[in-house]
Order: C-alpha cells, then sequence, then structure tokens
C-alpha cells in the first residue's frame, strides 16, 4: 500500500476503531493504545484479499484480547464501571456530535461483551454476518441471535432510563 492509501484508511478507520476499542478497554488511554497497535499490526499483515475493515476489527479484537491474557486479565462478561465511562464521556462527546448516536453507543457499552462487539461491527462497521461470524468462530445463526438479543437489551436499557 502506498502512503496516501494508509492516510486515507486511517482517516476512515480511526473513530470507529477507537470507539470500539473504548467499549472494550473502557478507558480512554487503553484504547488508544489498542488503536494503535492495531493499524500497526493490520496494515502490516493485510494482504489485499479482503475487506479492510473486517480485518481491522478481527485485529483489534485479537489484539485486545492478547493484551487481556499478557496481562492476566479476567473478561468481564458485561459488568461495566459506569464511573470509568462517565469520565470517559467527555471523548464520546469529541468524537460522537449527534447526542442519540452518543446514548446509543453509551447503552451498548454496557452490554456483555459478545453483544457488545456484534452490534458494534454491524453498526459501526457494517460487517456482513459471514465476516463477523468467521471474526467470532460462530455460526451466521447465531450471530443473528445474539445481535436480536443485544438490540432486544438496548431497548429495554433505554426504556428503563426513560423512566
Amino acid at each position: 500500500m502506498k502512503n496516501h492509501e494508509l492516510k486515507l484508511i486511517y482517516e476512515k478507520y480511526y473513530k470507529p476503531l477507537f470507539l470500539y476499542a473504548l467499549s472494550l478497554t473502557k478507558n480512554k488511554q487503553d484504547a488508544e493504545d489498542l488503536v494503535q497497535s492495531t493499524f500497526l499490526k493490520a496494515l502490516l499483515s493485510y494482504q489485499n484479499t479482503g475487506s479492510i475493515r473486517y480485518w481491522l476489527t478481527k485485529v483489534l479484537r485479537n489484539e485486545f484480547l492478547n493484551q487481556c491474557q499478557n496481562k492476566k486479565r479476567i473478561l468481564d462478561e458485561g459488568s461495566i464501571d459506569l464511573d470509568i465511562l462517565e469520565s470517559d464521556m467527555c471523548v464520546l462527546n469529541e468524537i460522537i456530535q449527534n447526542e442519540e448516536k452518543r446514548i446509543l453507543l453509551y447503552t451498548i457499552m454496557q452490554l456483555p461483551i459478545l453483544q457488545k462487539e456484534i452490534l458494534i461491527e454491524s453498526i459501526y462497521f457494517n460487517l456482513t454476518d459471514e465476516e463477523i461470524s468467521s471474526s467470532h468462530n460462530i455460526s451466521k445463526e447465531n450471530v443473528r441471535q445474539i445481535r436480536s438479543r443485544g438490540k432486544r437489551k438496548v431497548i429495554e436499557i433505554l426504556k428503563e432510563d426513560t423512566l
């Protein structure tokens, strides 16, 4: 790839990758580090045989899992420290100008990790069910079920917040 192509890819995918990383790490600095590491590894290993957005999300997810394993951290299946997120909401405010979109992402970030990842990959990266199923090593039907459960949970959380 040429330098101008790399720059265009970086400009196009930095924000969605950062939001994805923030949803996983729950910390601005860790998210920035994860995105930088992802771009480096993804662009060095990309074979130009498929979707770059799919490759970036796959590398980001794998890099996050590797970092967790290296730090001997345990993935918490959905419990999220909302106080940490509150401090990082200013980051979301900078990146996402539309308040409804910001609230939606904030709500998605509260979901269990697999639901969160599948919704982010579907909504923010427009990955196909086939790409998502391949990345997570699950069936396309399972992707649809998890996405559906995630959407129902998002609606449930949003309804609770409006009461």
